[in-house]
This record gives structure tokens, C-alpha cells and sequence, in this order.
């Protein structure tokens, strides 16, 4: 068999070898190339049902075009189209294949089916995406996010609240954890921050923020080292980055952010337990500060437990 083709190069592919299909590959082909959005989160078995052919059709059509089978040419196709489709495209495609989902397997549309069927997608993701985690990759990662002078969290957009998340959880294992964000002064200026030997850990998917990407860039031209989880690896922040951790992340509205925030919270577990009594000390100086601001309201457990004594 041929290299498998690049994502970039798939519906090119397609429309060279049409003439060489047979009539039932033809029509396969005609649906990928006039219904690429739809292709993305369709099963191969729904598409046969839908251009009359068999299952095994739409399969031989995948491999016609150099893909072991079908789920290969589909993820190729999911990685051409990020980062060209707009949040009103991504939420389409996401009811899309929430509504084929539910009808796929029988299940109707009200409110219980919708949260079980979103549940075990989540689920699903985050096994799928163990296979996929470099071991030695995440170790080294998690060398660099112990032993780094500083560490610098960016996600900009949709990957802000994400972002935000793993750099206060940083913060309670290491101090010298910042986070890099509009609104305290520009990223220009907090860029200058960071050092030789520090680490920048990006969250960035399609659409791709420039203002991540020169930060990756600016980062990797003062010696420090850059950690990026994107979704997939021809991403501009893949190959900004000296470490990249590819998480399926943005294509759809549904089971999209649960494996992400596993892979982070995974992350946060090791570096927790690799630190040990210093992480312990970190935890006990911020309890300290709560207690000296007085930040918390008291909860009274006898007074909402209705115990008059």
C-alpha cells in the first residue's frame, strides 16, 4: 500500500482516482466530495445507507484512495477541516451528529437519552485517547513542568477557561506558575517574562490564535521550552512546539473537552505525588492565606441539618 495520503491532500486524492472507481465507489467518492462537513461525523454504514451501496463499498472506497479503511480516511478528513470552520459550523456539525447518534442506536431525543448519549461519548473519548499518550512524551513533560524555573499556561478563546484551570491547579503544586492572558497588560509585554529554561504550556486548537502561536515562537526563541496540546499534529502549534500531545479536541459540540481535561488532570496527578513534601508545603502555605483572608463562608452543618442543639 501506498504512504497514507496527507489530510490535506485527501479530496484531491479523491477526485484524481474517481475515473479509476467502480460505479458503487463513484457515488462513495461523489458523497465526500459534495458532503465533506457531513463525512466527518457520518458512519460508514450511514453513508452506504444513504448512496444505496454496502457497508463494505464505502470501506474499498477508503482504501482505493490509500487508507487502511474508513475511521483512517475520516480522521483525515476531521483534520483537514480544523481550523477552517467557524463556532456556528461547529455547533451544526455537532447537533448533527448528536441527532445521527441518538438515531443510530435507536435512541430518542429527550432529555435522559441526550445525557446518557453525551456521557458515554465523553467516556469513550478518554479511553480512546490513552493508547494514543506517548509515555516517554508525558514523562518528559512532567520532568520539564517540575524542574522548570517557571511555568507559563496559555489559552486563548475557547481554550481559556481550560487554561485557567491548569494554571491554578499549577499554582497549588508549584509558585512560579503564571498564566498568560489579555487584559493584564498585552501578550507582548508578558511574553518578556519568560526565560531561558522555563516552560510554556499551550492550549491551542483550531481555529488557531496568533497570539498563542507568536508566544510559542517567542518562547522557543529565548531558550525556553514549549509544551502544546492541540488537535492534531500538522497544527501551526505542533510544530511550534518541542512536545505536542494531540487530543481530538473542537470538531464537535459533544465529547469533545472531557479527554482534554483528563490529560490535564493526569498531569496535575504525577507532578502532585512526584513533589511530595514540597507540594505539601505549597498546599499548607496557600491554606494559611485563606485562613489570614478569610476568604470562605463558614458553612453551619447544625443549622441546615435542622439540629437545634
Amino acid at each position: 500500500m501506498t504512504d497514507k495520503p496527507k489530510p490535506q491532500e485527501v479530496l484531491q486524492i479523491i477526485r484524481a482516482n474517481f475515473d479509476l472507481m467502480s460505479k458503487s465507489q463513484q457515488r462513495v467518492a461523489e458523497f465526500l466530495l459534495t458532503r465533506s462537513l457531513e463525512a466527518v461525523y457520518l458512519s460508514a454504514a450511514r453513508i452506504a445507507e444513504m448512496v444505496d451501496v454496502s457497508h463494505s463499498t464505502v470501506v474499498r472506497t477508503a482504501q482505493a484512495i490509500g487508507f487502511e479503511g474508513f475511521p483512517d480516511l475520516q480522521a483525515a478528513l476531521q483534520e483537514q477541516f480544523q481550523g477552517r470552520i467557524n463556532s456556528s459550523e461547529v455547533y451544526q456539525l455537532g447537533a448533527k451528529k448528536l441527532i445521527t447518534d441518538l438515531a443510530e442506536q435507536q435512541e430518542g431525543a429527550d432529555t435522559e437519552a441526550i445525557l446518557q448519549r453525551v456521557m458515554l461519548t465523553d467516556a469513550r473519548n478518554i479511553e480512546n485517547l490513552l493508547p494514543q499518550i506517548s509515555i516517554a512524551d508525558f514523562e518528559q513533560a512532567v520532568n520539564w513542568l517540575t524542574s522548570a524555573p517557571r511555568v507559563f499556561v496559555i489559552g486563548l478563546r475557547s481554550s481559556a477557561p481550560l487554561g485557567l484551570n491548569f494554571g491554578m491547579a499549577l499554582r497549588q503544586i508549584r509558585a512560579d506558575c503564571f498564566l498568560l492572558q489579555p487584559g493584564l497588560g498585552d501578550l507582548t509585554e508578558q511574553a518578556t517574562m519568560i526565560r531561558a529554561g522555563d516552560v510554556v504550556f499551550s492550549l491551542c486548537f483550531g481555529r488557531y490564535m496568533r497570539d498563542t502561536l507568536h508566544t510559542m515562537e517567542y518562547a522557543r526563541s529565548v531558550g525556553a521550552r514549549v509544551i502544546t496540546v492541540t488537535d492534531t499534529t500538522l497544527s501551526p502549534a505542533a510544530k511550534r512546539a518541542d512536545l505536542a500531545f494531540i487530543v481530538r479536541y473542537g470538531v464537535w459540540f459533544y465529547g469533545s473537552s472531557a479527554a482534554l481535561l483528563s490529560l490535564l488532570n493526569a498531569f496535575i496527578a504525577v507532578m502532585l505525588l512526584r513533589e511530595g513534601d514540597r507540594a505539601q508545603q505549597r498546599l499548607a502555605e496557600i491554606d494559611r492565606s485563606i485562613e489570614q483572608y478569610d476568604i470562605f463562608e463558614p458553612f453551619d452543618h447544625d443549622r441546615f441539618n435542622g439540629d437545634d442543639d
